[in-house]
């Protein structure tokens, strides 16, 4: 569908142009962090992921991108090193919900019904999901469909990426600030992408408990958690294409848009 609206950043809008659409299309909201990434890679990285993807699949489907929430749920040492890297600026868990609470509230108020909350940072999903049934206890009317991009990466996909890289896929957590990211960086933001930084590193230690204050040797030095340096900006566009397919796939199905 080609896209009707001057812009698909909300922030870009009038009042007026926004109010004359939002009733009628979905609004995204890309929710991410300001987190450490090593020392490759800026701390917008859980923030532009879930943007670039937002204002993508809203091009698709004639929606709206709301400014994205920059702070995010509170970094933990197993999946980003948690507080113990400067620069890693977070909120509790409690904070992050009662904000998606607020703002879905007032979307809702404008007239919004079909909502997308867009994730970027691994410790956002509970209180993003507690927000919204929090709203639905609350008697909300609008729908919500609440996804985290590396849940709509195709597990085919997923594999074949890391078929090759030694020690194959890590899982999630210990994705941060990996091979997925840095891929999707040399993508999306190039520019902010310094690949001569970007490295390879592990924690000596990987305990099946948390422990906190986290134990020095549960957490790696340089803030990257697995072989980063096999990113790639092509990847990163079989990533984007992979995943946004399924987002703008599902948004159709779920809310019979038309094609």
């Amino acid at each position: 569908m080609a896209h009707s609206l001057s812009s698909v950043r909300m922030g870009e809008m009038t009042w007026k142009e926004y109010e004359q659409n939002v009733t009628d299309v979905p609004i995204f909201i890309p929710v991410g962090s300001t987190e450490q990434h090593g020392p490759g890679l800026p701390m917008n990285v859980d923030s532009v992921i879930p943007t670039e993807f937002s204002e993508l699949a809203a091009d698709r489907v004639n929606g709206i991108v709301a400014p994205t929430v920059n702070y995010g749920a509170k970094s933990q040492p197993g999946s980003g090193g948690g507080s113990e890297f400067v620069g890693t600026t977070s909120v509790h868990g409690s904070t992050l919900s009662q904000q998606i609470r607020d703002i879905t509230a007032d979307f809702e108020r404008d007239g919004a019904q079909k909502i997308v909350i867009f994730n970027g940072h691994y410790e956002n999903e509970y209180p993003i999901r507690e927000a919204i049934d929090k709203r639905i206890e609350n008697g909300t009317e609008s729908e919500f469909i609440i996804a985290s991009w590396w849940d709509l990466l195709s597990p085919s996909l997923r594999d074949d990426i890391f078929q090759d890289i030694p020690g194959g896929f890590p899982g999630w957590a210990k994705e941060h600030a990996g091979v997925v990211e840095t891929s999707l960086m040399l993508y999306f933001r190039p520019d902010l992408v310094d690949e001569d930084r970007v490295p390879d590193d592990s924690a000596t230690r990987d305990p099946p408990y948390i422990i906190k204050p986290a134990p020095a040797d549960t957490i790696t030095d340089s803030g990257v958690f697995c072989k980063a340096s096999y990113g790639t900006a092509e990847i990163g566009e079989k990533i984007v294409d992979d995943v946004l397919e399924t987002l703008a796939q599902g948004i159709h199905d779920e809310w019979s848009l038309d094609n």
